[in-house]
């Protein structure tokens, strides 16, 4: 009996020093759980309620969050992580992303359709070479001011924290507030929006936070690192269920 429980609280250490993502003394104002997107599903946060979010030119904020099993895209077609959306306008700004089967990863910003479908933002990309679908990715979505930047962090090497600047796209709308936050990507009136070349992203969104804030490098990584398990975690989980089935098997 006191090997199944010392093999249960093992499990349960492992799970719970990697559960979620976090910053210590700053709150999120919005936060998603841990959701599967297959390509073709989508849903929206609505953003309202406690916080209202500007995309003006004095909004700051930023949305954190990592993902796995990103899936790879083909030829010219981009996945889509997800756009936000502000009153009567639609699919304002967001993420895309190429992924190549040899490892190649675009990230791009903005060229959503808005005002009535007769302005657009140009897409702003950045490649990573060699990229590895079995480590989660970790990105800061930084709107400051109506420039955007992408962060991003692969598993929980701090040294690979490599902030974009150059994707700098003027997002800025006089007097409108944030809607909705369409994960890849749902529209207001509840349809899946297609994606440029018609399709959206596969991948597991593994936790989500929209700050009130633009996060510093350091408090990228702390939300970064508290979002992938470390190796120790991971290991104390592995074997706590290790004890718990071979008690069973004797049993």
């Amino acid at each position: 009996m006191k090997t199944k429980y010392l093999a249960l609280l093992i499990a349960a250490m492992g799970s719970s020093l990697s559960f979620g993502a976090s910053i210590d003394g700053l709150d999120a104002a919005y936060s998603k759980d841990s959701t599967v997107y297959d390509g073709t599903s989508g849903d929206a946060l609505t953003v309202s309620s406690p916080t209202t979010i500007g995309v003006n030119n004095t909004a700051h904020w930023t949305m954190a969050f990592t993902i796995s099993g990103l899936g790879s895209t083909s030829e010219s077609n981009v996945g889509l992580l997800f756009t936000y959306n502000s009153g009567s306008y639609k699919n304002l700004e967001g993420l895309g992303f190429q992924l190549s089967e040899s490892g190649d990863l675009t990230l791009c910003a903005g060229g959503f359709a808005y005002n009535g479908g007769t302005n657009s933002s140009p897409w702003k990309a950045q490649t990573f070479s060699d990229y590895s679908t079995s480590k989660p990715l970790t990105l800061f979505y930084t709107f400051n001011a109506g420039n955007v930047s992408i962060s991003a962090m692969l598993g929980n090497d701090t040294s690979t924290l490599t902030t974009l600047t150059t994707l700098s796209s003027g997002a800025s709308f006089s007097n409108q507030n944030m809607t909705q936050i369409n994960f890849s990507a749902k529209d207001a009136s509840g349809n899946t929006w297609s994606a440029p070349n018609g399709i959206t992203g596969e991948y597991t969104l593994n936790n989500f936070d929209l700050y009130t804030a633009v996060l510093t490098e350091d408090q990228m990584r702390e939300y970064a690192l508290s979002a992938v398990p470390e190796p120790a975690a991971a290991s104390l989980g592995l074997l706590g269920l290790g004890i718990f089935l071979m008690r069973r098997r004797r049993a």
